[in-house]
């Protein structure tokens, strides 16, 4: 059996899932932008300098497979930022971020153990146990 090229398969995915899943797709899609804008303005400047093979034609083909790609970045960030704010799909999951956006309940959880100072308490306690001593 053979199979397809990945780049093949990965758009292939990414539209089902798209179809299947629109919002965690969109709320993932902004953390892996720029891509295809990446593509898109290297073959933009290889056209510009006039790179041998690049004419101003070029920029067609790239706009062609790399364009809906971009499209869907830029839908994507735009959905986050949306989300983040708080101003759609509440009930959304963010795979990236690891869970709901932050509601800006920063209080301690009662039934969390009290801080003990972390870190910089075992350091001063330590420094303080362990002065040298002058002889």
């Amino acid at each position: 059996m053979k199979r397809l090229p990945r780049p093949v398969a990965d758009l292939i995915r990414l539209w089902s899932d798209l179809a299947r899943h629109p919002r965690e797709t969109l709320l993932n899609r902004s953390h892996h932008q720029w891509r295809a804008a990446g593509f898109i303005a290297l073959i933009a400047a290889l056209a510009v300098t006039g790179a041998p093979g690049f004419g101003a034609g070029s920029l067609t083909p790239a706009l062609i497979l790399a364009g809906p790609s971009w499209v869907l970045d830029l839908v994507g960030s735009l959905a986050h930022g949306l989300w983040e704010s708080g101003r759609i799909w509440p009930g959304a999951e963010c795979q990236c971020c690891g869970g709901a956006p932050d509601d800006g309940d920063d209080e301690a959880d009662p039934d969390d153990p009290d801080d003990d100072g972390g870190l910089a308490l075992d350091v001063e306690t330590w420094l303080r146990n362990n002065q040298p001593t002058h002889a």
